[in-house]
């Protein structure tokens, strides 16, 4: 683990960069929010997608089927990243801290999508953000070694 550093700042400045240089074209390209590799799982990729407060759902009742006509590109790019690589794929929906679903953590292992219906085949655990946390972090320090 020293030859890692802990997370400080985040990196929306290299966002912004290919924003502002793209200047309004269409991107052609897929963000991911998290690439690790573990010595036995293999490559995992994690896709945050965050609740907000205004929404009718929650971390636990969200789902990217609900929202597959407006951003399936996405997930259907993810997915093809994590067979090509290979990588475990998995979306983790969550709600900012200090707002009324603060606590509700939902992981999405994703292992198939279809262009048109969206993700077939998953796992899915609805957690609290302790137990999140714990699973997380256990992963990363896995990821450490």
């Amino acid at each position: 683990m020293a030859s890692s550093k802990k997370l400080s700042n985040d990196d929306s400045s290299g966002f912004e960069f290919v924003k502002e240089i793209l200047d309004g074209d269409p991107t052609c390209a897929i963000n991911f929010d998290r690439l690790q590799k573990h010595n036995s799982k293999g490559y995992i990729i994690f896709e945050y997608l965050l609740c907000e407060e205004h929404q009718v759902v929650t971390p636990h009742t969200s789902h990217p089927n609900r929202y597959w006509h407006k951003n399936s590109q996405k997930f259907i790019s993810l997915f093809q990243v994590a067979t090509e690589l290979p990588a475990t794929l998995f979306l983790v929906n969550y709600a900012k801290k200090g707002t009324k679903n603060e606590d509700l953590v939902k992981v999405i292992k994703v292992i198939e999508v279809d262009k048109l219906k969206g993700i077939t085949n998953e796992q899915i655990w609805d957690m609290t953000r302790e137990k999140f946390k714990i699973w997380f972090r256990k992963l990363n320090k896995e990821c450490c070694q």
